[in-house]
Parts: C-alpha cells; structure tokens; sequence
C-alpha cells in the first residue's frame, strides 16, 4: 500500500468513514494477528488482542495523524496491548498462588491451616455455581478469559465482571476472618 494512500485512508478514518477502516483492517489484519501469535502463542487471544487493538484505533480515531508511519503506530500499539494482557495475566496468578500459599502453607500452630482452608472452602461455596467455577478456571487451571467466556457461550467481558464481583464476595467474606488484607 503506498504512502499516499496511507494518507488518504487515515484522514478517511479520522473522519469516521468505515469503508476506509475496513480497507486497512484488511490490509493489516494478517499482519497484526502474527505478531500477537508470536508473542502469545495463543490463537484466540492473539485474535482478541488484534480485535481489541482495532477497536482502540477505531474508538480513538480522532487522535490519528494521518502523516505518520501508520504500520510502526499500529505494531507498537499491538504489542503495548499484548504486554498488558501478558503482566495483568501474571499477576492475577501470583496473586491468586501467593493467597493459596500464605493462607493454606504457613506453619500449623494448632490446626490454622485447616481451619483457614474450611474458611475458603465455605467462602468459594457461598458464590454462585458459575463464579466458583469461573474462579476455578481462571486461577486454578489458568484458562484465558476467551476460553472461559468460550466455555459458558459469554462475553470476555462478561467473565470479567463476574471475576471481579466474585473476587469482591470472597473478600467481604474472609476479611471479617482475618484471613485476607
């Protein structure tokens, strides 16, 4: 695609023309979802990320500058979004082992650690059957939130929101018990 066309598409986009942000999510789309592939190694979240990464250009479209290198702009916010992705994904499972680990692992002064256990395990089974699950999925067996939502026929978003109000239930529950900070 040449330069000028480049130009030309951009400032189309700046000014909402779908049919011009169609043309160049054709032409980079391929593109995109290799680079995602590469750094994830992970189809569907390589396709969310490149989805993801076209709807920000979209909803931000006002900010384009048409004259800049459109395909370094676009890469660099791919990987920007994937190294995100890849940092909120880890932290989410150390958080979630180092809970495991500092509640279910310390020394067991007088039965602490089972009584600590009970307390989760009556905490996990007061949630709904489908945010103890999702729960399970998404820290125990380290499923994305793609394949999680794929599994249940969600939105991604949908199963963030229910980790987040699951997460907030189990604090409410554990805090009062000490168990959590």
């Amino acid at each position: 695609m040449s330069t000028d066309l480049h130009v030309t598409l951009l400032q189309q986009v700046k000014q909402g023309d779908n049919n011009a942000f169609n043309q160049l999510y054709k032409a980079y789309k391929l593109d995109a979802f290799k680079f995602a592939m590469h750094m994830l190694r992970d189809t569907e979240e390589a396709e969310n990320m490149v989805h993801d990464l076209f709807t920000k250009i979209w909803h931000n479209k006002n900010k384009i500058k048409p004259e800049q290198n459109f395909r370094s702009f676009l890469f660099t916010c791919l990987r920007n979004l994937v190294l995100d992705h890849i940092k909120r994904e880890k932290r989410n499972r150390i958080a979630f082992q180092s809970y495991i680990n500092e509640s279910c692992q310390k020394e067991d002064p007088i039965g602490v650690r089972e009584r600590r256990y009970r307390m989760i395990q009556t905490a996990m089974n007061a949630l709904s059957d489908k945010r103890r699950e999702i729960i399970y999925m998404c820290f125990v067996d380290g499923k994305s939130y793609q394949e999680i939502a794929d599994s249940y026929s969600i939105s991604k978003n949908t199963v963030k929101n229910q980790l987040v109000k699951a997460k907030q239930l189990l604090r409410d529950q554990l805090k009062p018990k000490m168990l959590i900070a």
